[in-house]
């Protein structure tokens, strides 16, 4: 078997049977325009095998690229999870074999297995997938937590791992969030304790091959906690008993018989440019800028500051008025508790806009003013343009987060005598909930998204023909 590694967690597995392309992302910056690969790469499409199976992991960005999975052959077959977004985009595209399976269901050649692993995150169905033929067995875990059940069923199925591509960045998206810049500690001995647990021959820290790039890279000194030499020593550390290989675009990884050779940019596919994993190395101390709008589109400032209006009061405020009386679970809590939400929006030129919604007294009050809203139990700062792309389905929240700023202080009080008690009581954000749950097309909005780059692709292709 050979495994090629083309990038972040894009990799193409040759078993003698079959030509497996996992997770194909070949093109920078992916991701709508925000990231790219790290290290730094050039993908030869051209030079692609035609691949008899295609898996996706899951409809993340990072991983469901359609401009990359449309360069696949249509025959191809395709190994999905149940996530019917995915198989409408391919059906879209003109595969003709999409194959939604369970995790841990194998599915069977002539003369090799994969075998999709569960994922303990609830937010999004993914899978692992285990490569397994008659060389040897290759695990790529890709985002998928997993259970001490699954990696026992993967042991008993298949015995010992001989190339497991692990995780182990603790990317650390809170901060996109909360700022919180704390290492990640229990993600972090997670991490370690799976490949200890799993115990494979040879371990590569994978699938985390991206950095944030443009007005956006100020990001990678908070997100990127872990680096791989940090996990390579702590393993060591921990008494792991197997072999650690750093891999970059491009390396290839040749198993036969118990044994793994490692050979560095050997392949055709991808060309290292350089290793510039350096660019996110974590240092919290560094300067987080002031917020300002890319305006990316350029529309002019009455153009904007209507639509953010509109949003305000006849979206978010209109919502929160009758949905805290509806038994909607994000707007009931602010009506229990009294609580208030703040929404500031900065736009192009510097001006700001703020909205705050107060729940009290068995009452929704809406009030303008940009002082009041930043001091909210619950605040979201974000940038005009990407409020207006995100509320009109534009943009995803993959592209809008680098632009939105969050934070909260909701808790409950109380005294008994001179004792004060104060414990942390989260509350939803309300631009969240209403954007992705609530808004008018909020449940067609991925299903827009994949029609709008899809008609791009088109376009593209008959630019060029």
């Amino acid at each position: 078997m050979k495994v090629a590694l083309i990038g972040h967690a894009s990799v193409l597995v040759e078993t003698e049977e079959a030509v497996c392309l996992m997770d194909p992302v070949f093109f920078d910056p992916f991701e709508e325009g925000t990231v790219v690969s790290c290290s730094q790469r050039c993908v030869h499409v051209d030079r692609l095998p035609a691949a008899d199976l295609l898996v996706i992991s899951h409809r993340h960005p990072d991983h469901f690229d359609l401009r990359s999975i449309a360069r696949a052959p249509r025959t191809a077959d395709v190994i999905i999870p149940a996530d019917p977004l995915i198989a409408y985009a391919l059906k879209r595209l003109g595969f003709a074999h999409i194959h939604p399976v369970e995790p841990m269901a194998p599915i069977h050649g002539e003369t090799f297995e994969l075998y999709p692993t569960r994922s303990e995150a609830r937010t999004v169905r993914e899978f692992g997938m285990v490569f397994k033929d008659r060389s040897g067995v290759f695990w790529n875990q890709v985002d998928a937590p997993l259970s001490d059940e699954t990696i026992a069923a993967v042991r008993d199925r298949f015995g010992r791992i001989d190339l497991l591509f692990a995780m182990y960045a603790s990317q650390n998206f809170e901060f996109l969030e909360s700022r919180a810049t704390a290492f990640p500690w229990d993600t972090h001995r997670r991490n370690l304790e799976t490949v200890l647990r799993i115990d494979p021959r040879v371990v590569v820290p994978a699938s985390a091959g991206f950095r944030f790039c443009g007005d956006r890279a100020w990001l990678n000194a908070f997100l990127f906690p872990t680096s791989r030499e940090r996990f390579k020593t702590d393993l060591g550390r921990i008494g792991f008993r197997g072999a650690v290989s750093m891999a970059n675009p491009g390396d290839a990884f040749a198993i036969e018989n118990g044994g793994v050779m490692h050979a560095p940019g050997a392949s055709a596919l991808v060309r290292l440019i350089a290793d510039d994993t350096d660019r996110i190395a974590f240092d919290p101390t560094a300067p987080v800028p002031e917020l300002v709008d890319p305006n990316l589109d350029g529309r002019s400032s009455a153009v904007l500051e209507s639509a953010v209006a509109a949003f305000a009061s006849d979206g978010l405020f209109a919502y929160a008025r009758t949905a805290s009386r509806q038994g909607d679970r994000a707007a009931a809590q602010y009506m229990a508790r009294g609580a208030s939400y703040g929404l500031v929006v900065v736009f192009p030129g510097g001006e700001r806009q703020g909205y705050r919604i107060d729940f009290a007294g068995g009452d929704v009050r809406l009030r303008t003013d940009a002082s009041a809203a930043a001091a909210a139990d619950v605040v979201h700062r974000i940038a005009a343009s990407a409020l207006v792309d995100w509320s009109e389905c534009r943009r995803s929240f993959f592209y809008v987060r680098a632009y939105s700023r969050r934070h909260q202080a909701s808790y409950a009080l109380s005294a008994a005598g001179s004792d004060v008690r104060l414990h942390p009581r989260p509350l939803p954000d309300l631009v969240l909930h209403y954007v992705v749950n609530v808004a008018p097309r909020s449940r067609f909005a991925a299903k827009d998204a994949v029609d709008r780059e899809i008609e791009r692709l088109a376009l593209d292709v008959s630019a060029t023909t």
